[in-house]
């Protein structure tokens, strides 16, 4: 049988592995940072049988410019694992990152322990340029064209690029979130600092500080995410700050003038106790 006679290989199989894949993707949630690891796993196993059913064929990976026909060939099933590769390299950026801001919480959270003055020496380590590389990842998802015959065999690209983008604003507002708790836990240490010292003017200010920059706002859209299954939710953070705000509250009002001793430690103590209730949201999955 002459060249010309010989029948085409069959990629039905391929396609179908990379449809499903696609599939995959487009029904999953890429806000959610705990997706990734499955997406992950599930992009190396197609990633892996399509190369093998190619090989078989003896088809090689080479990068030749993608057919313009409505038949898929092996150039467009090798530009699609190419895009599922970057793709995988993305989620493995997601995944390092959200390990980085778990541990960072980690390290937050044990802040609450600190006095004052050993909380003003206390440094979160730096994710913004974890983060800034996870975008940059992201945005290489919509740069390239392809045709329809390659197109068949991806995910929504836009779509999973602007899904992948708030994956990225939920890294943020968790590494925010961590900041400002920080900030937070100083000025209520600081204002009871002062309050035991009876400087009740500077202890009022510190409390008052402390109730302004927690009266933060998430987004709903984002309240039920979390970096890891054992990481806070950025509702939980919510719930934290609310607790905080009122605590603070409390204390700031135990300072005010013309109140006995008596009546200045009653509004201390449900202060206290609001702190301990925001304690409880954290402290079932963190181990201090």
């Amino acid at each position: 049988m002459s060249m010309i006679d010989e029948e085409p290989p069959d990629f039905s199989s391929e396609v179908s592995e990379l449809q499903n894949l696609a599939q995959t993707i487009d029904s999953t949630d890429l806000r959610d940072p705990q997706n990734n690891s499955m997406l992950q796993s599930s992009i190396a196993t197609t990633i892996e049988s399509v190369n093998s059913s190619l090989s078989e064929k003896e088809i090689e990976p080479i990068r030749k410019t993608p057919s313009s026909t409505p038949a898929v060939g092996a150039s467009n099933i090798n530009q699609a694992l190419e895009y599922y590769q970057e793709l995988q390299q993305t989620l493995d950026e997601g995944k390092s990152l959200s390990e980085k801001i778990e541990s960072r919480e980690i390290n937050t959270l044990n802040s609450e322990y600190f006095n004052g003055q050993s909380n003003q020496d206390r440094h979160l380590p730096d994710v913004e340029s974890s983060i800034s590389k996870f975008n940059k990842a992201v945005a290489t998802h919509t740069r390239s064209e392809s045709p329809p015959s390659t197109q068949k065999l991806l995910p929504d690209r836009d779509r999973v690029s602007s899904r992948l983008s708030r994956q990225r604003d939920v890294y943020k507002k968790h590494a925010d979130m961590q900041e400002l708790f920080l900030k937070v836990i100083l000025s209520l240490n600081s204002g009871i600092d002062a309050f035991e010292r009876s400087s009740f003017d500077s202890a009022g200010r510190n409390f008052q500080r402390a109730n302004n920059k927690a009266g933060v706002q998430i987004s709903d859209s984002l309240k039920d995410y979390k970096v890891t299954s054992y990481s806070l939710s950025l509702g939980n953070y919510s719930q934290i700050f609310k607790l905080y705000r009122q605590a603070a509250g409390n204390m700031a009002a135990a300072c005010a003038e013309g109140m006995s001793r008596e009546e200045r430690n009653q509004k201390i103590d449900l202060g206290i106790k609001k702190q301990f209730k925001a304690r409880d949201i954290f402290a079932g999955d963190m181990s201090f």
